[in-house]
């Protein structure tokens, strides 16, 4: 039986490789196909040679890999058109009278001059003022001059 040869790490390191994590990043949500890969090849060096990975148990995580790439895709893809659509309402709201209040902070109203998204929320701005669009208790037409 004919042996190809190997090259590669032992896989033992020196160093350690501290990473500043995300915290949507962490578990699942922080796998990456890199990742995947590299504790996969992790389990085959160091699988039991007398009992190795059948190829439907290799084939089985590959394709567990894929589904949760996929699924991780698709979860950040919602965001983003949420987080969109979010801002498009928003930008709707230039030039109109609102009024809302968010928490314990005193009562925005105003004309609405700008809208923009942070930390995956949607504002509006009044003058010096921002509001969450979910925090908006009243819309009106500006009174026309």
């Amino acid at each position: 039986m004919a042996v190809d040869a190997v090259s590669g790490s032992s896989g033992v390191s020196s160093t350690t490789d501290v990473k500043v994590v995300e915290p949507d990043k962490v578990g699942f949500n922080g796998l990456t196909a890199e990742s995947f890969m590299k504790m996969l090849i992790t389990e085959l060096q160091n699988q039991d040679p007398t009992k190795p990975m059948g190829n439907e148990e290799l084939l089985g995580q590959i394709s567990s890999m894929r589904e949760l790439q996929s699924n991780i895709e698709l979860s950040d893809t919602l965001k983003e058109i949420t987080t969109g659509q979010s801002l498009t309402q928003a930008a709707g709201l230039i030039g109109k009278e609102i009024e809302g209040q968010e928490g314990s902070q005193s009562p925005v109203a105003g004309l609405v001059d700008r809208a923009f998204v942070r930390d995956n929320k949607a504002y509006v701005g009044i003058g010096t003022s921002e509001l969450p669009v979910s925090a908006i208790t009243s819309v009106t037409q500006p009174a026309s001059e």
